[in-house]
Formats: structure tokens, C-alpha cells, sequence
């Protein structure tokens, strides 16, 4: 109970009720480039993708949707409710939406992208958003300590000129390669419409994370503005997403694909191939058996004792 109070009071202190057009436009001009995010609800209805609503689906929803909130303060999180008032079922309409709840995304003042409904794979599809748009992952987790933004030729170039300092992976492993061996690789999306770009990007994260050190990761938003389309245009790309390998600072091949295995294992084998091995982590210490028991039967008597 103490938990979900918590819950509660921190999503009330991060979520802002709106009731009409001037409100939401009020809050995407404040927030400049943060993401914005507007869920628009009703209690009358919850649609998980069958002919009845689901009660504890949605209650959940909102729960994970409050941790959400409550874990990514650079994002900005705004409720509609249509049934506060008639101004706030007018916005409801003239936003276009006709499913309950309805997640929209805004960056820069523009709708980016939207989710409809409760069903299943919503938070899944909800954190990719809040990732991909609004940069932070569960535990407020940064992504630009990881990837770095790239908007032009010139942030390109410093991007390609830096050298990766050794880091401790979250394997515990610490990776360092002499700088003339880093592979830079540029993450070439879409900021709108762009489902494919925003499913693969929690294994991009992953994968600047685990290779800290050996590689260095950035993101090109091609359709952003003109300087990142002219530079998308440099670049031949068409498709999305498309990686391109970098390395001394020149294009040494590219994947165009949004598979995760796909990725990896090209980032591996050019690492490989290029005399880069990436370490494993440390075996970790294995109990006895008699170690193991001892350890599991305090463990249940410590909890059988708790329910007393």
C-alpha cells in the first residue's frame, strides 16, 4: 500500500491535467525540444483490443504508466480527460482521437508518433517511445550518456574525431581499444513514423552500452530538419534505419536493417576481423552445494518468519 501511495504522489507531482487547446499549447511551447507526452483517457472506456474492457488490464496500465512517469523527469507528461469537461472532450476531437487511452508524442511543438489502446504490449511499446523520442529508459537512465545526437556535418566530425576513453560495461568488463581500432557507428532514423527505428533502438542502447570503450555510437534523426536530411542525403541513405560503420574516420561498410541479431553480430565480426576481441565477463563464483542449501533454507525461514 505504502508503495502505491508513493506511486501515486509522485505521478500527481509529474503528470499535469489539461482541459483545452491553449493549455496543450501552452506546455509545448515550454517545453522546447523535451518530449511531451499526452495521454488522453476516459474511465467509461479501455480498450485492450477486445469487444469488453479488462478492468485489471487497464488498472495496470495506469500503474505502469505512473512509474513511468514518476522515473523520466526530462519528460514532460500531460492527461486529457475527456470527461472533465466539454472543452476537454472538443480537444479530444480535434486531436483525432477515437480509441481509450490514446498516448500521444510531441517533440518541438509536432506530433511525432501516437499508441492506441491498453492492450497487450503497451508499456512495452510506451517505454520504446519514452526511450526513442524523450531519451530516458527505466530508472531515469539516460541515453545520451551512451549515444551521442549528430545534427550536421560539423557534429558529425567531432563525433568521428573523439576517441573512446576505457569504461566498465554493465558486464563489469572494462573495454579499451586503441583509438585507430574504435568503430564509430552512426544510427541513421526516422523522427516520424518511424516504428522499425524506435524497436530496434533499446538493442542500439544496449549495445553502446555493453561495448563502452571499444565503440562509439551516435544517431542521425534524418527527416529532423534540413541540416540532418543534407546530411542523411551525403550519405545515400534511403532506407531506415541504416548503420553506418566508421572507422579512422571513414565509411568502412553499413547494415541496413532493423533486426537486433542482425546488428550485433555485424558489430562483433567487424570488431573480430579487425583484431578487436570483445571480453567476456568473469566466471562468476559457483556455491557448493551444502553453501546453496544453507543460504535458501535461512532465506525461507527469514520469510516463513514475516508472515507470523
Amino acid at each position: 500500500m505504502q508503495r502505491l501511495a508513493a506511486e501515486s504522489a509522485a505521478v500527481e507531482d509529474r503528470t499535469i491535467s489539461i482541459q483545452n487547446r491553449n493549455e496543450l499549447e501552452a506546455f509545448l511551447v515550454e517545453a522546447e525540444d523535451k518530449l511531451v507526452m499526452l495521454n488522453v483517457e476516459t474511465e467509461a472506456l479501455c480498450d485492450v483490443g477486445f469487444d469488453i474492457n479488462d478492468p485489471a488490464a487497464c488498472a495496470q496500465f495506469k500503474s505502469d504508466l505512473a512509474r513511468v512517469a514518476a522515473e523520466c523527469e526530462d519528460v514532460v507528461f500531460l492527461n486529457l480527460d475527456i470527461e472533465d469537461s466539454s472543452e476537454a472532450l472538443a480537444l479530444s476531437n480535434e486531436l483525432g482521437v477515437n480509441k481509450f487511452p490514446t498516448q500521444q508524442y510531441y517533440k518541438n511543438g509536432s506530433l511525432v508518433w501516437q499508441h492506441e489502446g491498453a492492450g497487450v504490449g503497451t508499456m512495452e511499446s510506451v517505454g520504446e517511445g519514452v526511450l526513442y523520442y524523450g531519451g530516458q529508459g527505466a530508472g531515469g537512465m539516460s541515453a545520451s550518456k551512451f549515444i551521442t545526437e549528430v545534427k550536421s556535418d560539423d557534429d558529425l566530425d567531432d563525433f568521428l574525431e573523439l576517441c573512446a576513453l576505457p569504461e566498465t560495461n554493465d558486464m563489469g568488463v572494462t573495454l579499451q581499444v586503441q583509438c585507430d581500432k574504435q568503430l564509430a557507428v552512426l544510427d541513421c532514423s526516422k523522427l516520424n513514423d518511424a516504428p522499425s527505428c524506435m524497436a530496434i533502438f533499446p538493442a542500439v542502447l544496449a549495445l553502446a552500452k555493453n561495448t563502452a570503450g571499444a565503440t562509439r555510437w551516435a544517431r542521425l534523426l534524418c527527416d529532423a530538419d534540413l541540416t540532418s536530411a543534407a546530411l542523411a542525403q551525403k550519405y545515400n541513405v534511403t532506407q531506415y534505419p541504416t548503420f553506418i560503420f566508421f572507422a579512422d574516420g571513414k565509411e568502412v561498410d553499413r547494415v541496413v536493417s532493423a533486426d537486433r541479431m542482425t546488428l550485433m553480430n555485424h558489430v562483433l565480426q567487424f570488431q573480430a576481423a579487425n583484431g578487436v576481441s570483445m571480453p567476456q565477463p568473469s566466471a562468476r563464483k559457483r556455491l557448493s552445494n551444502s553453501e546453496a542449501k544453507k543460504i535458501a533454507q535461512a532465506k525461507r525461514a527469514a520469510q516463513k518468519k514475516q508472515m507470523f
